[in-house]
């Protein structure tokens, strides 16, 4: 006989009870996809909500586990944030969430990317995981109803303890010996790049009655870390396993002539694995793959190609050659009046270029996958990426199999921002292909050459600025023409090299990231120029350079020309770089962050460039320079104090100071750190970073072709949070830091010297160059 399901209506998910559990219990919520999706549950996805793929567990000792399909790079915004937010809306303690799963495809139900922590597919501000906990609140209100023979509405929740008309009941009673399932409604795929989105209208806790968001509690993956009890994915193991390393084309267009052959006399259980273009060497020894890889390498002949304009001309040819007319033109969403006209009749006018180059992800730790392809065609991967289901997808489109054969399993790994926000970082697919080549699981790392030739980077971009002061120094027209490649390179490179299926190539269309701030411009012009990647269509692998997002992708690309542009238009006007913003905003929120920056970080009130500014001698002149920016919901204030000696070029960041208003600050503590290390990476761009490439591809191998950041440059940082719960919105606090550093320390370049620049980085070889000009 079929036991009886009562089902219940909560706000538009199903409560349903099935029978008796005999010992332990739990409520646990899972997906119902919208009737109108055109995507059911996959049947291999292990989604059923009574096995471990729920959203939220609530145990019978009122403790919490939640699942999330995001995984940590380090942001600890799974440990922290999430684990605040759904105690927020349950009404417990932050210790309650005593279990965080992420980001294993098997184990978690949303998928998408690693990026928009905050939000999600419906892009409004609301993580999936607030929304199935308001729903789960709910529910368990419902339930306490029943048990307590209160009214709903009479109820209330502290810690997890059901109070009403005298009675009370834990979270943990009421689900205690009882199989309780929330169906709740979501739309999108799982698969896809961004996941899937929880839909729906549950009531929210109000944000003036928070009592865990808005505080600080520590990351509890650092402790893990640091006592060497986290599993990091390079020490994981499987029996049998082979070790692998790559030996990839000699150029971005090369294709292989002859694979050499492993010397067996000196390595004897080394062996060569060919498929297309790609060249593997494995063994189960691992010092042993890297020497058989080297020897090999030697020997392998690839044909010659050269098709790259060499990084020397990089701008040269992408002014002059790129063909800009492949994809759409993008407008501006802002953009008003007659710019051209008001141009003409501006009593000052200025243009000027600017210019960023390409620039590399670099993990401090190169690339690394281990692959399990079985006989009966099941497919597991071991990596570290920032889009588990989407790698899924990925790896089965390019085995031509079902999706639901391939699991990715995600561990802590070496952190790089964007690369693999579409699944794949460089090392996954190669190791699937060489694992099914050989019938045994295949670890491959890559070497730090690998990484720097042929992973992806964040894409090279020029912008054309021109604007016009009237008679009062306002700016009346500005009219911006952003131009940069293809951007995000979705295709594995393995899966490139070998022939096999990939996603296609990126779109060439250009976006307009960067959101204007300065709405009292009554003429405004904003066009986005796109092409296809530097050498991808003469390139017979039709790879070129690749390029992919990266930290704070596109908009950095926009917003360096805008912000440098206004603080040179400020001087035009004789005014002081904050002023001059404060006066051309209408938005009170940006209002504040700029006066609170000039509080904050001891800013000279004045105009640019600084009486005492000098473009000679060996005696370090000094200049403040500072930026802005509006960023998934937040808004953002830099300034910047430096240190010049024009005579050899050197430059040092000796201050920086942030300002972060995103609305509802969740966690400061962990909201500061991310500033403090988006900043330092931002400083290491301005300063250093540049990747040299010449007409067969990448020529930056290590650490000295490709600087970056040390201790010894570190400036003094200060952030300033501010926590505005009334706005009643979580902006993103993981991305714009790292933008806000060039155009602040390029406008503070130019108040010490008097010499504007418009180009990074900002080496010292430049940087003499720039002086004696």
């Amino acid at each position: 006989m079929n036991p009886v399901i009562e089902t219940i209506d909560i706000h538009g998910a199903q409560l349903s009870r099935r029978g008796l559990l005999a010992g332990g219990g739990a409520l646990v919520v899972g997906l119902g996809f919208l009737p109108d999706s055109a995507e059911a549950v996959p049947s291999g996805a292990a989604l059923n909500p009574a096995l471990l793929s729920s959203w939220i567990e609530i145990g019978a000792d009122n403790t919490v586990l939640i699942r999330t399909g995001k995984s940590d790079f380090g942001q600890g915004t799974i440990y922290t944030a999430y684990r605040q937010i759904v105690a927020e809306e349950l009404d417990l303690p932050f210790d309650a969430i005593t279990r965080v799963v992420s980001a294993d495809t098997d184990r978690t139900p949303d998928g998408g990317g690693t990026f928009g922590f905050l939000g999600d597919v419906n892009g409004d501000g609301m993580p999936n995981l607030r929304k199935v906990a308001a729903y789960t609140r709910q529910a368990l209100l419902e339930l306490a109803a029943q048990r307590l023979g209160v009214a709903k509405a009479q109820l209330s929740v502290t810690d997890g303890v059901v109070s009403g008309s005298g009675k009370h009941i834990r979270y943990g009673e009421l689900v205690k010996d009882r199989n309780f399932r929330l169906t709740i409604p979501v739309k999108g795929s799982q698969t896809g790049f961004m996941g899937l989105a929880v839909e729906g209208n549950p009531p929210m806790k109000p944000v003036d009655a928070y009592k865990v968001i808005g505080k600080s509690f520590q990351n509890s993956a650092i402790v893990s870390k640091v006592t060497a009890k986290e599993m990091w994915v390079t020490n994981v193991k499987l029996p049998g396993m082979l070790h692998a390393r790559m030996v990839h084309p000699a150029t971005l267009g090369s294709t292989l002539v002859s694979a050499g052959q492993v010397d067996k006399a000196k390595f004897p259980n080394a062996q060569v694995i060919v498929k297309g273009n790609l060249v593997g060497v494995a063994a189960p020894d691992e010092w042993e793959a890297i020497q058989a890889a080297r020897q090999v390498a030697a020997a392998t002949k690839w044909s010659d190609w050269k098709g790259l304009p060499g990084q020397a001309n990089l701008f040269h040819h992408l002014r002059n050659e790129a063909d800009w007319r492949t994809a759409t033109v993008t407008k501006g969403e802002k953009d008003k009046g007659d710019a051209a006209s008001a141009m003409a009749g501006a009593t000052k006018t200025f243009s000027a270029g600017y210019e960023l180059p390409y620039m590399k992800h670099a993990p401090i730790g190169p690339t690394m996958a281990l692959a399990d392809v079985r006989p009966d065609g099941s497919v597991t991967v071991h990596t570290h990426t920032q889009n588990a289901q989407q790698l899924r997808s990925q790896i089965a489109l390019m085995l031509g199999t079902d999706v639901n054969k391939v699991v990715v399993r995600t561990y802590a790994g070496a952190g790089h921002y964007g690369r693999s926000n579409g699944g794949n970082a460089g090392g996954e697919d190669e190791a699937v292909i060489l694992s099914k080549q050989l019938g045994r699981p295949v670890r491959v790392q890559w070497m730090r050459a690998d990484d720097l030739q042929w992973s992806t980077q964040s894409p090279a971009a020029y912008s054309d600025i021109k604007l016009g002061l009237d008679a009062g120094g306002k700016i009346v027209a500005y009219q911006a023409d952003h131009y940069m490649p293809a951007m995000q390179d979705d295709r594995p490179i393995g899966a490139v090299l070998a022939g096999l299926p990939t996603p296609p190539a990126p779109d060439a269309r250009n976006t307009l990231w960067d959101g204007w701030l300065y709405d009292t411009v009554p003429n405004l012009q904003e066009r986005g120029h796109g092409t296809w990647q530097v050498g991808q269509k003469n390139s017979p692998l039709a790879v070129g350079l690749r390029d992919h997002a990266m930290r704070t992708p596109g908009q950095y690309q926009q917003n360096f020309p805008r912000e440098a542009a206004i603080s040179e238009a400020a001087a035009l006007a004789g005014a002081d770089a904050i002023q001059f913003r404060i006066d051309h905003a209408k938005d009170e929120r940006l209002k504040d962050v700029l006066k609170r920056l000039r509080e904050e970080s001891g800013w000279q009130t004045r105009p640019a460039p600084n009486p005492r500014a000098a473009a000679t001698g060996d005696v370090a002149v000094r200049g403040q320079g500072m930026s802005a920016m509006l960023r998934s919901g937040t808004y953002w204030a830099c300034a910047c104090q430096i240190a010049v000696t024009p005579a050899s070029g050197a430059i040092v960041v000796e201050k920086v100071t942030v300002v972060v208003e995103p609305g509802i600050v969740v966690n400061p503590l962990q909201l500061k750190r991310q500033v403090e290390g988006g900043t330092m990476m931002g400083v290491s761009e301005a300063l250093f970073e540049e990747v040299a490439f010449d007409q067969s591809g990448v020529s930056s191998r290590d650490w000295q072709s490709y600087p970056i950041l040390k201790m010894a440059d570190m400036p003094e940082v200060k952030v300033v949070l501010v926590h505005r719960p009334e706005v009643g919105t979580y902006g993103g606090g993981s991305e714009a830091a790292n933008a806000l550093a060039s155009p602040a320390i390029t406008a503070a370049f130019h108040d010490a010297t008097g010499k504007p620049v418009r180009r990074l980085p900002l080496r010292p070889a430049y940087i003499k160059e720039l002086l004696a000009a």
